[in-house]
């Protein structure tokens, strides 16, 4: 995670950009899912489970709480090629991490 007030660029390009809508219907670790599978071309069911990669319900708690959409929080996590950023709000950014760019913000 990443300090409040603190700045963080991304080198690779971005792309998938999504938004996570946290409700009863989605939490956000299926919305990293959803976004890494969009950006990949592939089925959900069939991708490698996100828990190889870092602990959904670490996640859920972490973004899905009354009040986290207002926090300061950046989740950055690399799923194989992919470098996924998420925000508190829902934002979802997911990068493909076999290329570089020249740094850009994150998030704008």
């Amino acid at each position: 995670m990443v300090p409040p007030n603190e700045t963080v660029d991304r080198e690779c390009p971005s792309v998938v950009d999504s938004r996570s809508e946290v409700g009863p219907n989605q939490s956000p670790a299926e919305a990293i899912v959803d976004a890494v599978t969009a950006a990949a071309d592939e089925n959900p069911l069939a991708s490698t489970p996100l828990y190889e990669y870092v602990d959904p319900d670490a996640v859920d708690m972490l973004f899905d709480h009354p009040g986290s959409e207002k926090a300061e929080v950046l989740l950055r996590l690399t799923i194989e090629t992919w470098v996924v950023f998420v925000h508190a709000d829902g934002r979802i950014r997911v990068c493909d991490g076999t290329e570089t760019t020249e740094p850009q913000p994150v998030f704008e």
